[in-house]
């Protein structure tokens, strides 16, 4: 047991490793932050930023968590923001605010009380990204919101990622999940979908001058081939426990009246009996 700012929590049972993957090494997480600090990986979370930016719902988020190795702040509509950190000397997103050491299977939060929590390109290298959004959900607070980012499989982001054999560095080193995959995994769970975009269609070239050059692909690709985007955004939202209910009125059982028995009877016999008791 510890406790974050007054909050107690419990950590849970140990993740197994996801079948057909290496447990990851201190040193692969550390590969991955270096890659997002690169012209490819900046220019890939700049455009995420601005798509969570417009695709969280406007409302009041008092606590939010961000997770993951992208060094932009996606939680800019949460109140009291808080960072994950793999070690004491990585920096957080937002100087100002707080960096917890902790892995995403694990979350040092009590259960709902995180109203906002972002997960950008979490899934893609977790080992068991299951019990990712098993624990997500579980912090979440009611009509709390869950932002996934990833990178989509069915793209030439993918392409360069299975054209690469052997040993793969990040970002190639990820599963690359596909967007049904992860709307299936959140839909069990009981989210329900908020908004969800598309981003990044330019390829994954690292030159600066060519990621430039080639930013025009992003209007082109968002309106002609929206499918083969580098990565994806949702945003999901957890339902409080009989909302509708309470919201809805319970409508009475009609009353059913009783058929008379003459109408099993013969129509002759049947019209004798409703005259005698109608006179």
């Amino acid at each position: 047991m510890g406790s974050v700012n007054g909050r107690r929590f419990q950590r849970n049972d140990p993740v197994r490793p996801h079948a057909g993957r290496a447990p990851l090494r201190r040193d692969d997480n550390h590969d991955v932050a270096q890659w997002f600090e690169t012209t490819l990986g900046t220019a890939l979370g700049q455009v995420t930023a601005e798509s969570v930016t417009r695709l969280v719902p406007p409302g009041y988020f008092r606590t939010g968590f961000q997770a993951g190795f992208v060094p932009v702040n996606l939680l800019q509509r949460a109140e009291s923001p808080f960072f994950q950190s793999f070690t004491k000397a990585s920096a957080c997103a937002n100087n100002s605010a707080a960096g917890l050491i902790c892995q995403p299977e694990q979350l040092p939060f009590a259960a709902r009380e995180i109203d906002l929590l972002a997960l950008p390109f979490v899934l893609d290298f977790s080992l068991d990204p299951h019990a990712v959004l098993r624990e997500a959900h579980s912090v979440l607070a009611p009509e709390g919101c869950l932002v996934i980012c990833g990178f989509n499989r069915w793209s030439l982001w993918g392409l360069r990622r299975l054209l690469r054999l052997g040993v793969r560095q990040a970002p190639w080193s990820g599963s690359f999940l596909t967007l049904s995959q992860v709307q299936d995994w959140t839909r069990l769970l009981g989210l329900e979908l908020v908004s969800a975009a598309s981003v990044f269609y330019r390829p994954p070239i690292s030159q600066a001058r060519l990621l430039q050059q080639t930013a025009f692909l992003e209007a082109a690709g968002d309106r002609w081939w929206p499918l083969f985007s580098g990565a994806y955004v949702i945003v999901v939202r957890k339902r409080a426990f009989g909302h509708s209910a309470l919201l809805e009125p319970v409508r009475s059982a009609r009353r059913r009246t009783q058929k008379p028995l003459v109408s099993a009877l013969p129509r002759q016999v049947a019209k004798e009996r409703l005259r005698v008791l109608r006179g």
